[in-house]
């Protein structure tokens, strides 16, 4: 839902967009007091920050919720929700702004945008997956609001519940039945159930995702506990990974029929990133051929997998095949020409995680324009040879773990695409937070799809080597195979005899990578053109991969939030093309018309 008020933000055409900031604590915001002289209304909760901790201000990226600049957005943010509220509903809570929502980020782009996302909260308490995102246009006025809540029962966060956070966890814990990974968490929140009705509850996350048992996926759980009752009011697994898709190809036993693999159209996108050719490419990889890899000189005159050139680093170690993966221990070679004959096997399948995370980063600049997942430059770690035969690559929510595959079903699970896929939900996390379970969660898997993709092409366009293709992690499954054989298709998701490519059949198939299908394909049809197979309805030439993928970027991180649904991604992602191109561009209209193809229309 987005709402405009009467100076609404122009919209040059702009190819570059911006990247929203990482989760920070929120500065406790000092009551109104501010002198007339500010600008800011009496009534206002939010002042600006004293000069001791003001910040220089940045031309984009994220800002300091303590900053002087972001303090100015937050309250002009709060001021305008607060005198719109009664003609915003469905956005605005009754209850005073400044108790209704806590700043979570504030971030610039280079429209010369500011944007406010704050959680909900209610007497108090969070209420989980529920946000608003204020837009300021280059003047500093509020010019949209994206996000949704609904009316939350008095009482909820202020009236005491029976249980503790420990009570809840023990709950949890029961279910969960095995031992965590890491220091679970139990928070005290307000959340909307299944049946519609909201619940004073705790959110207990456990995680396992090392030391795991033969045949036991890695799990990132979220429970919700009710607060009184203690009865499980709803969990979900919020772990990515390639273990179900391969789970599930494995029990079909091929019988999807194998994708002839698509020829892709040349972008040519006037204004696209521009992209150096690699330098000495003289390492050798299993899937991308020779690449360039940065690494670091020891003092012994070795060199590891050590990349300090790419904001605060990209690093590759051994995993050793232990079910928990820890340390750093590193690859190391000689004459820092890698994957050569003579090396050691176990190099190989480092090479291309490397090489992998070495170009989602890059990617990230230069095609989105963001400082890696965060946009402050967060370390990228992987960890290959991770456990035994593992089929599975996943993002624990902080670092890479890759499996060798089986030697049958899978080779090492260390593409271009794949890499893309699992670190974008990085990216995810640090930006829209999409929830991972209904509608949300189709969308969190599809963006990870489009995203790795977007990898792939990405490093195509360096790397002669390199073949883009719409197929996902087609070069890992099967070693040798030549039928193109993938574990999902963007051109056709229901090829894989699994996924859906429209709407109108999710309530047959919510799994969130069988939905996932509908916004991959839309994103496909934006991209190349082309007939959603379950409607026959057309989207005559695309717009390229370069457009496709900024207009999907910036929905994603800046008009998105934890609970967005397919029509809402529609509309974030026409948001985001009007910002770059204009209300009546060509490419508003294609977003729009790929939309409408796959069965999501405005609501």
């Amino acid at each position: 839902m987005q709402i405009s008020n009467k100076n609404p933000v122009s919209a040059p055409v702009v190819s570059t967009p911006a990247a929203p900031a990482a989760a920070e604590t929120p500065a406790a915001a000092p009551q109104a007091q501010a002198p007339a002289t500010t600008g800011f209304s009496k009534d206002s909760s939010f002042t600006p920050a004293a000069a001791n901790v003001a910040s220089a201000a940045r031309a984009t990226g994220p800002l300091s919720l303590r900053s002087a600049e972001a303090q100015t957005a937050i309250q002009k943010s709060v001021d305008f929700l607060q005198q719109n509220s009664p003609t915003q509903r469905g956005i605005v809570p009754s209850t005073p702004v400044s108790a209704a929502l806590t700043p979570k980020q504030v971030f610039k782009d280079e429209l010369g945008m500011t944007h406010v996302r704050m959680d909900r909260t209610h007497e108090g308490v969070k209420v989980f997956g529920e946000q608003v995102i204020s837009h300021l246009d280059k003047d500093g006025k509020v010019a949209d609001v994206t996000g949704s809540v609904s009316h939350v029962p008095a009482g909820l966060g202020a009236s005491p519940v029976k249980l503790t956070a420990q009570d809840a966890l023990a709950v949890a814990q029961k279910s969960f039945g095995a031992e965590t990974s890491r220091a679970p968490s139990s928070e005290r929140v307000i959340v909307q159930g299944q049946d519609g009705q909201y619940h004073s509850a705790y959110h207990v996350q456990l995680d396992k995702t090392t030391d795991l048992k033969a045949n036991e996926a890695p799990r990132r759980m979220n429970y919700f506990v009710d607060a009184n009752s203690g009865q499980i009011l709803e969990s979900f697994d919020q772990m990515g990974g390639l273990a179900e898709d391969a789970k599930r190809l494995q029990e079909l036993g091929s019988k999807a029929s194998p994708s002839t693999p698509s020829t892709p159209s040349t972008p040519t996108t006037p204004g696209g990133p521009s992209l150096p050719t690699t330098g000495k490419a003289d390492d050798t990889s299993l899937y991308s051929g020779k690449v360039d890899l940065s690494t670091t000189k020891k003092a012994d005159g070795t060199y590891t997998l050590e990349d300090t050139t790419r904001g605060d680093g990209v690093v590759t170690y051994d995993g050793q095949n232990k079910a928990r993966p820890s340390g750093q221990t590193p690859f190391t070679d000689a004459n820092d020409v890698w994957g050569e004959a003579t090396d050691n096997e176990r190099t190989k399948a480092a090479v291309d995680a490397h090489y992998g995370a070495e170009m989602t980063y890059d990617f990230l600049k230069d095609v989105l324009g963001r400082n890696s997942l965060d946009d402050k430059g967060e370390k990228l770690v992987s960890y290959v040879h991770v456990d035994k035969n593992l089929v599975n690559a996943f993002w624990d929510g902080e670092k890479m773990s890759y499996g060798d595959g089986n030697g049958k079903d899978a080779g090492p699970l260390t593409t271009l695409d794949i890499a893309g896929h699992e670190i974008a939900h990085g990216l995810t996390e640090r930006t829209a937070g999409l929830v991972y379970r209904g509608e949300s969660g189709g969308l969190n898997e599809a963006f990870s799809d489009i995203m790795g993709t977007g990898v792939e092409w990405y490093a195509s366009q360096k790397n002669p080597n390199v073949k883009f293709d719409w197929s996902m992690g087609e070069d890992a499954w099967q070693p040798g195979n030549t039928t193109g054989e993938a574990l999902r298709y963007m051109n056709d998701p229901t090829k894989d005899g699994y996924s859906i490519d429209n709407y109108k059949n999710y309530p047959k198939q919510t799994e969130v990578h069988g939905s996932s299908g509908i916004a991959n394909n839309a994103f496909y049809l934006l991209t190349e053109g082309g007939k959603n197979r379950t409607s026959g309805l057309e989207v005559k030439d695309g717009i390229g991969m370069d457009k496709s993928l900024k207009i999907f970027g910036r929905a994603l991180t800046t008009y998105m939030t934890p609970n967005t649904t397919f029509a809402q991604a529609r509309e974030a992602t026409i948001k985001a093309a009007t910002d770059l191109h204009g209300a009546d561009s060509v490419e508003v209209q294609k977003v729009k018309d790929a939309w409408t193809a796959v069965g999501v229309v405005s609501k």
